[in-house]
C-alpha cells in the first residue's frame, strides 16, 4: 500500500482530512484506505476522496497583486499545501460491510486502496452477478451487481443524453444470458436492435430476442430489415371486456347510460369473434330502437358521422326515451326516466341469449357510438390476442415497440400486457421471475394532479405487490419528478446518471433512502456513461463507468452535422442535373436551327 498522505486535524468516524502533495495526491473520487485501531485489533477502513484543496501560507488572500508579484520575484515559488477530504465507506466483516465505531488517529498513513479490496468491497460474491462496468478511477476493477437487488424493483434515472438506455441495454444483455425473462415496453425504438452488434453481425443471444411491433400505418424509426425482422403485436377486439372498452375509449364511470348500451351490445355478441365494425353496427341498431326508431331530436347521423351537440343530457334522454317507448307501445308517463323496463333488442338479440335492452341502454347507444367509433380507426386489432405464452418464455427478451403510435394506444398496450401478466401470476403462478422494463416511465405512471394514464393503476399495483408473485419493474426516466412518488420510492435499487435539474434531484432525494447530499452534489459532474448505483444491487453506493454492450443501441440522436452535409451534397447534385438539362435543351434548339 503506497502512502499518499497523512491524516491531520480533527478526525471523525465518518470523515477525515489528510495532507498530501501534488506528485502523489489521489484524484477526487479515488478510493483510499486507513488503519483504525478497534478493541478487536486493527481494521482496514475504506474511504473515498470527496474533495481536494491547494493553499499557500505565504500567498494569503489578503495580499495585493503587487505584493504577490514581489514575493514570487524574490522567492520564485511558494510551496503549495495540498489537503484532501475523505468520506468513510466502511470495512469488510466477512461478506458484509460494517461502519467503524472508532476513528483513525492524526498522523496515520493514508494509502491507495488495493484493487482486490475494492473488488471484494463493491461486488457481491454471487455466481450469477451482473457485470455493469468498472470503478470510475479504476478501469481494472469490475463491479458486479447482485441480481437479488432487482427483487425490490429498479429505477434508472438520467437526463437526456447521459446514457441511460445504453446502460439498461448492458443490464438486459447480462440478465438475458443469466436466464432472465424480460419484457420491454419501448416507446422510442431504443432496444429493437438487440439482435445486431455495431458491425451488423448477429449477437450471441439473437435467437432469444423477439421484437413485437404494432401493425400501424405509421412508419417506424428503424425498418424491419435492419432489426432482423419482427412479429406483429395484435389484440383480439372480442376479448376486451366492458370495463376495458370504456377505459380505452374514455367513457367516464358516471356515464351510466353509455355503459349500459355498451354492456347490452357486448352481451349480445358473446360467443362470437367480432370486430369494432360489427360492434358499431350493433350499437347503431340498438340506437334505432326496437323496430328502427329514428335518432332522437338533436342527434343527426349519417354513415359514420355523428353530431355530439345534444344539449342538456337529461332532456336528450327523456326525448329519446319517449320516442322509443312510443315505438314499443309503452306509455312513457308510467315509467321513470331511468327505468330498467326492457324493450326488445334489434335483430332478435334474445334469440342468441342476450337480454332485452333497457330504455337507458337504447338512449345511451347513440352517444356510445362517438366513443366506439374511435376504436375502428386504429390498426392494432387482429384475430390473435396478446401472446402471453411467448412473452413469459424462459430466457427470452421481448421488446414491444410502441414508437410512432398515439399515447393512448401505447398506454393501453402497457396496461393490457401488465394486467394479463398479473392475472397469470396471481391465478396460475409463475415458474420464473419476469422483469418488465418501462421506458419513459413518467408518461405511463405520472405523478401530480390532473396527470393520468390508463396503465398507471396496474403499474402501481405491481410496484407495491408484484414481488410477492415474481413480477418486477425496471422504470427508466429522465424526469423523476414527473413519476408518481410512491411508485418511484418502491424502487429500492437505483442507477442514477448525470442529473442537473433541481426538481429531478429533489425527487431522487425524496425517493431514495441511501443517497447522501454528497452523492447528489456529484450527479451534475458525471460524464456520459458514468453512474451512481444505490440500494441492494450493491453493498454500498458506488460510482461506475458503464461497460461495453454487445448489441447496437437504437436510441441514438440524429447526426445533425452529417445530415446537413448530405443536404448540401443533394443541392449540388440537383444543380448539376438542372444545368445538364439546360445545356441539352440549348443544344437541341441550335441543331434544329441549323437543320432549318
Amino acid at each position: 500500500m503506497g502512502t499518499v498522505g497523512y491524516i491531520v486535524g480533527e478526525v471523525r468516524t465518518d470523515e477525515f482530512t489528510f495532507v498530501t502533495n501534488r506528485e502523489i495526491a489521489p484524484p477526487r473520487l479515488e478510493y483510499i484506505v486507513v488503519q483504525v485501531q478497534s478493541p478487536s485489533g486493527k481494521i482496514d477502513v475504506l474511504a473515498q476522496v470527496v474533495g481536494l484543496s491547494v493553499s499557500s501560507r505565504l500567498l494569503d488572500r489578503t495580499l495585493s497583486y503587487t505584493e504577490v508579484e514581489s514575493i514570487l520575484n524574490r522567492l520564485k515559488s511558494s510551496p503549495p499545501i495540498v489537503v484532501g477530504t475523505a468520506k468513510v465507506l466502511g470495512f469488510l466483516d466477512g461478506n458484509s460491510v460494517q461502519f467503524p465505531r472508532h476513528a483513525a488517529t492524526p498522523g496515520a498513513e493514508v494509502g491507495l486502496a488495493p484493487d482486490e479490496l475494492l473488488r471484494k468491497f463493491f461486488s457481491y460474491n454471487v455466481d450469477s452477478g451482473i457485470e455493469i462496468g468498472t470503478l470510475i478511477n479504476r478501469p481494472q476493477v469490475s463491479v458486479m451487481l447482485n441480481p437479488n437487488g432487482l427483487r425490490r424493483h429498479l429505477a434508472v434515472i438520467a437526463q437526456t443524453g447521459a446514457g441511460k438506455s445504453y446502460t439498461v441495454g448492458v443490464i438486459l444483455e447480462k440478465l438475458l444470458q443469466l436466464g432472465g425473462t424480460v419484457v420491454v415496453f419501448d416507446p422510442n425504438s431504443d432496444y429493437v436492435l438487440m439482435r445486431r452488434d455495431k458491425q451488423h453481425r448477429t449477437t450471441p443471444f439473437a435467437d432469444r430476442v423477439d421484437i413485437f411491433r404494432l401493425p400501424t400505418t405509421q412508419v417506424g424509426r428503424i425498418p424491419d430489415e435492419e432489426i432482423g425482422g419482427s412479429k406483429k403485436f395484435t389484440m383480439q377486439f372480442s376479448k376486451l371486456d366492458v370495463d376495458e372498452l370504456c377505459q380505452l375509449t374514455g367513457v367516464a364511470p358516471t356515464s351510466t347510460n353509455i355503459r349500459k348500451a355498451i354492456q347490452t351490445v357486448w352481451d349480445g355478441l358473446q360467443g362470437t369473434d367480432y370486430t369494432p365494425k360489427i360492434f358499431i353496427q350493433e350499437l347503431e341498431q340498438l340506437a334505432n330502437g326496437a323496430d328502427g326508431a329514428p335518432p332522437a331530436p338533436g342527434m343527426t347521423r349519417g354513415p359514420r358521422t355523428l353530431n355530439p351537440s345534444i344539449g342538456d343530457e337529461e332532456e336528450f334522454d327523456r326525448a329519446f326515451g319517449k320516442k322509443v317507448a312510443e315505438k314499443a307501445n309503452i306509455e312513457w308517463d308510467d315509467l321513470d326516466s331511468h327505468t330498467e323496463e326492457a324493450v326488445p333488442t334489434p335483430n332478435g338479440a334474445k334469440a342468441n341469449g342476450a337480454k332485452a335492452a333497457s330504455l337507458d341502454a337504447i338512449s345511451g347507444a347513440q352517444k356510445a357510438l362517438k366513443y366506439i367509433e374511435r376504436l375502428e380507426r386504429i390498426d392494432i386489432w387482429g384475430y390473435e390476442d396478446v401472446p402471453m405464452e411467448d412473452l413469459l418464455r424462459p430466457m427470452t427478451l421481448s421488446v414491444i415497440d410502441v414508437a410512432g403510435v398515439d399515447s393512448w394506444i401505447s398506454e393501453f398496450v402497457v396496461d393490457k400486457v401488465l394486467r394479463e401478466a398479473w392475472g397469470v401470476a396471481v391465478n396460475q403462478g409463475l415458474a420464473r421471475p419476469v422483469f418488465f422494463v418501462l421506458e419513459e416511465a413518467h408518461n405511463f405512471v405520472p405523478g401530480g394532479q390532473g396527470m393520468q394514464s390508463q396503465a398507471a393503476g396496474i403499474i402501481k399495483r405491481i410496484a407495491s405487490e408484484g414481488r410477492k408473485f415474481g413480477l418486477f419493474m425496471v422504470l427508466i426516466t429522465q424526469r423523476p419528478y414527473k413519476v408518481h412518488g410512491d411508485t418511484l420510492s418502491q424502487c429500492n435499487s437505483q442507477i442514477i446518471m448525470r442529473l442537473t435539474n433541481p426538481q429531478d434531484q429533489n425527487a431522487v432525494r425524496q425517493s431514495s433512502e441511501s443517497i447522501s447530499e454528497g452523492l447528489l452534489g456529484d450527479l451534475p459532474g458525471l460524464n456520459v456513461g458514468e453512474a451512481v448505483i444505490l440500494g441492494p444491487l450493491v453493498r454500498v453506493p458506488v460510482m461506475v463507468k458503464v461497460g461495453e454492450r454487445l448489441s447496437r443501441e437504437g436510441g441514438n440522436d440524429i447526426d445533425v452535422v452529417g445530415a446537413l452535409e448530405r443536404a448540401r451534397s443533394e443541392v449540388v447534385t440537383v444543380r448539376r442535373e438542372e444545368k445538364a438539362k439546360e445545356e441539352k435543351k440549348a443544344r437541341g434548339r441550335s441543331e434544329w436551327k441549323e437543320a432549318v
